[in-house]
């Protein structure tokens, strides 16, 4: 059985925004780090950020939040999205070796300072 961390859907049930687990963390934590785990489930986290939210959580909720209360088993159906998102994404390193080009860009041709100077003449 796989699980996923899921904080989303426990900030969704307690009524809980993410900006107030952000205020309530007290700088602990970065706010990108807060609204990442809150916007989407996750499978791998530092320890020491799950205390920190889960310290806040209890906080905020008045009672003791434990780590399984923000854990929940994905089943076979999210598994497959899972499955069918990562292929979509097609990153190399979860589909096998990186097939590059085996076209070697002659010297001289376009270097990468030429390229540069163009791209900062854009104001991109």
């Amino acid at each position: 059985m796989t699980m996923q961390l899921n904080l989303g859907a426990f900030l969704t049930r307690q009524g809980i925004s993410p900006a107030r687990l952000v205020r309530a963390t007290e700088g602990r934590l970065a706010p990108a780090t807060v609204y990442g785990l809150a916007s989407r489930p996750v499978q791998r986290i530092d320890l020491q950020t799950v205390g920190t939210v889960l310290n806040a959580l209890s906080e905020l909720t008045g009672s003791e939040v434990h780590f399984q209360d923000v854990l929940e088993a994905l089943t076979e159906a999210g598994q497959q999205r899972r499955q069918d998102a990562r292929s979509r994404i097609g990153a190399p390193h979860r589909q096998g070796r990186f097939q590059g080009s085996p076209e070697v860009v002659p010297e001289g041709e376009w270097s990468v300072t030429d390229q540069l100077g163009e791209l900062r003449e854009r104001n991109l």
